[in-house]
Formats: C-alpha cells, structure tokens, sequence
C-alpha cells in the first residue's frame, strides 16, 4: 500500500532575528546595550553626572525585558500585551469599541459600518459579458475587492493524483499573484452554519413538481420533516484586493481604476477550476451586503436566505448592526456573540491534503475561517527568500563562534530556508499566510462551549491559534473576507491617517 502524499516547506519569516527573536527584537535589544555603552563613552569623555548612566541601564533593562519575556496567555511579548492593552483602553475610553446606529442614534455616524469596515463602499460594475458585480472600494486607501463565488469539488471521492494535481493547480495560482502588480491579497472565506428548522422544509416545499405523483411527493416532504436543523448552510469564496494605482499606465480616474481591476480579475478568475472549485459567478453588491448582515445578525440568517432568494435586495446601509461593542475577549454585535482567533503558527511537520478538514467541517455552532495570503511581486520574491537563507546561515555561525550545538529545530529551519530558496528559483511563488477563525452564537452562554470547538478543530488540524485579545471586532472584520488584512492596519499610524 502506497504512502499518502504529504506536503509542507513553510516557515516562519525570521530575518536575520538571533535565536528565537524577531529581527525587530533583535534589534531593540542590540539598541538597549549600545545605548548604556554609548551613554558610558559620553560621560567619560565630557564629565557628565554618572546617574545618566545608571538612568540609562534602568531603562535599557526595562525594554529588553517588555522585549523579550512573552506574555503567558497573549502569544506576544510583554511590551506587545501592554501596548495592546493601552490601546484598548483608548479606544474604550473615546467610544471607538461602541457602535449603535438606527432610527435613533446617540452619536454620529460617518460610515455605515463600525470599525475598520467604516472606510468601505459598495459599487457595482459590468464584467466582459455584461453581467453585474460588486466592488468593495475602501475610500481611505483607495483599493478595491472583488469577491468570486466558488464550490469545492472536495477530495473524498477523488483520486491521490487528481488531489495533487489541483494542489499543484493552486500552487501555480499563487505563483500568478506575484506577476499581477495590482493585486495586494487574497483571501479564501469557507462559511458554515447550521441551518434552521424550517430552511430545508422551506427549500424542498418550493421545488416540488405539482405534477408529480403524490407517493415522491409525500417521501420528500417526510425527508425534509425528518432533518429539520441537521443540514448546514455552507458557501466558499475567494476574494481578491487591488490596488489598481500600481498599474502602469497609472489610471486617471475612477472608470479607469475599475477596468483595470476587471482585466486583472478576468484572468486569474479564469484558472480557478484547474484548482478543483467550480467557480459560480462574481459576487454582486447585494451578495456582499447579505453577507455581512447575516455575520452582524446571525437570527436573521433564515430570513435573510428567503430573501436573497426571492432578490429582495438590501440597502448598504442595512449591511451593519444596529449595535456593537467590543470587548477584550469577544465582540458582541445585534443577536451573535462572536470570538475571533489569528494564526500563531502553520504545523512543523508534513501533513496530508486534507488537514484543514476539521477545522471547515460543519459542526454545531457558526464558525468561518479566511485563509489571507499576501504576494511578494514576482522580482522581490528572489532577494525575500536569498536574505532568508543568509540569515538562517548566519545564525548557525554566531552559534559555532558561541560554541552552543545546533538543535534540530535549527537544522530544519535552516534546510526550509535553503528548499524555499530552491523552489523560488524554479518558478514557486512566495507569499505571507495567514488565518483567522470567527465562532458566533446566539446565545452568551453557548459561547464558551463554541470557543472549546473551534480550539479542539485547531489541534486536529496541527495549528496553533491565538485569541485577538483587544482587537476582536478589527478580527471579525478580518474573518469576512472583504479586503481587511490586520498586517496592513498594524501599518498605519497617525501619520499616515
């Protein structure tokens, strides 16, 4: 009997980060021991008071150690946490973590979506063949995201060689992203819910033949009766953010910045069957805007379903909640209690095809998983993994000249670094992954039973999550897959705001 096929090769962006710091970190502590010995030469050569010195020790000690000791429960370190936590704090005290709109609103609005969702807007556009789709233009940045509808084949009843071939089918799509200029990231969204009592009575009542014998009709409708809340609404897709200033030539206005959005989307729309998923159409602004009402307000889920079906078309401005608060640990919006993890690490080892099946399969609660992936362009891919490399060699010196043996965690590090490299020169893309993971209940005292299910999922599937500890409602956003990426808010400062 043949071995299942395995696949890995990631590791973690390290730089040229001593031991198991960051490059950051690596240089905060350097700078906390040239700082004293700077401050030493200074009062030696100019006779200044030696409590500069001890007042410049104290302080280096203090960063390095906020630095360096990580936090017990955050995943980062204890300057990370406490940065976190002011933050917060801030954003609590000014009433940024509040939302409430409506009839009647105690404060005012400037967006019709809290948050990091405030900047985004709905437009709707034509593809090649004249059928509508919708945009997600973000007014701050300038980008825009397309969303794909799509159905998985699935891998339970296909063969190990169809299964390879649409990973390697996958593998050359993200290759792709890096030669489109345009293209900032992307993100796959896998959706699940269960379904309610009436959805699939409801479902099969409306597509039954009249003329059909009574004998099929009864069998189905007692089908039906008999699997009332034991389906899941299920729904796949892929979106794509752009950021169309990149093209060349630059386009000149809004007209120009969406045709060129479409080109781009056109072809990489184009391969997604090779990667085994039958693509479904390009989502309009409506299906955006039924989206994010049903994440807001999870009741309303059922009804929202009716009337996507019968397209009834909600406004943009019915796409938010009615009332929002974020909290440390969970984020409360309308009738859903919700928690939101980010990816902490992807599994050492080699893993099967189908490790990520816990984790997506349906179960007893909402829960929806978005998979980011951020391109380096195609001619900065060869210098990002070469300096990877350098610094994994690098690191193997400082430790021969310090005389500490090499684990073997530093050797496969080291061997991942050297394959990624090897890869990259044979045509491999290179990318940033990512994950987030939103569970949402009706009910607040389901909620810890729901945040036991989605960690028990993230050990089958090898993966090491992380609670958004102050910064839940900026995850939630991130988990519905309409061009958020934290890494590019962790980016922006006043400055730049």
């Amino acid at each position: 009997m043949a071995e299942p096929r395995t696949y890995g090769g990631w590791r973690p962006r390290r730089g040229f980060g001593l031991g198991r710091l960051s490059e950051a970190q690596t240089a905060v502590i350097a700078g906390c021991v040239l700082v004293p010995l700077g401050m030493w030469i200074l009062v030696a050569s100019f006779g200044l008071p030696i409590l500069v010195v001890g007042v410049a020790v104290v302080v280096a000690i203090v960063v390095g150690v906020l630095t360096v000791v990580p936090h017990r429960t955050r995943g980062v370190s204890l300057g990370g946490a406490l940065i976190i936590a002011l933050r917060s704090a801030s954003a609590q005290r000014r009433g940024w973590s509040e939302w409430e709109s409506g009839v009647f609103t105690t404060h005012p609005r400037k967006g019709e979506l809290p948050g990091v969702l405030a900047p985004l807007m709905p437009l709707t556009t034509k593809d090649g063949l004249g059928n509508p789709y919708g945009l997600l233009w973000d007014r701050r940045t300038g980008r825009l995201t397309a969303s794909l509808r799509v159905a998985p084949v699935g891998t339970v009843l296909a063969d190990e060689d169809r299964t390879d071939l649409w990973i390697g089918s996958f593998a050359a799509w993200q290759a792709a992203l890096g030669y489109e200029p345009t293209v900032e990231w992307a993100s796959i969204t896998v959706e699940s819910a269960p379904s309610s009592g009436t959805e699939l009575a409801d479902y099969v009542a409306d597509r039954l033949d009249p003329a059909a014998p009574a004998i099929a009709r009864e069998t189905m409708t007692e089908v039906a009766d008999a699997h009332r809340g034991s389906t899941a609404d299920i729904s796949v897709r892929v979106s794509l953010t752009f950021q169309p200033q990149r093209a060349r030539p630059q386009p000149r206005d809004d007209a120009e910045r969406v045709a060129e959005v479409s080109r781009a989307l056109a072809g990489l729309e184009g391969d997604l069957p090779l990667c085994g998923v039958a693509t479904l159409g390009r989502a309009t602004a409506a299906d955006i805007t039924h989206w994010l009402r049903s994440a807001y307000d999870p009741h309303a889920r059922g009804e929202i379903g009716r009337l996507s079906e019968q397209q009834h078309l909600l406004d943009w401005g019915e796409a938010g909640p009615v009332k929002a608060q974020a909290l440390a640990d969970h984020y409360w919006h309308d009738s859903g209690w919700s928690c939101t993890w980010a990816m902490a690490a992807l599994p050492n080892q080699l893993v099967t095809s189908n490790v990520l099946a816990p984790l997506v399969t349906p179960g007893r609660y909402h829960r929806r998983v978005t998979i980011t992936y951020q391109p380096y362009p195609a001619d900065q891919a060869g210098e990002v993994v070469t300096r990877e490399a350098t610094g994994s060699a690098f690191r193997r010196e400082v430790r021969r000249r310090r005389g500490v043996d090499e684990t073997a965690r530093d050797r496969a590090d080291e061997i991942r670094a050297r394959q990624a490299a090897e890869e990259e020169a044979r045509g491999a893309g290179v990318g940033l992954w990512g994950m987030y993971v939103t569970t949402t209940v009706e009910d607040p005292r389901r909620l810890p039973d729901a945040i036991a299910d989605v960690e028990s999922r993230a050990r089958n599937s090898k993966l090491r999550l992380r609670r958004c500890w102050g910064w839940q409602h900026a995850g939630f956003a991130a988990s519905l897959g309409v061009g958020i990426y934290p890494p590019d808010l962790a980016r922006r400062g006043r400055m730049a705001r």
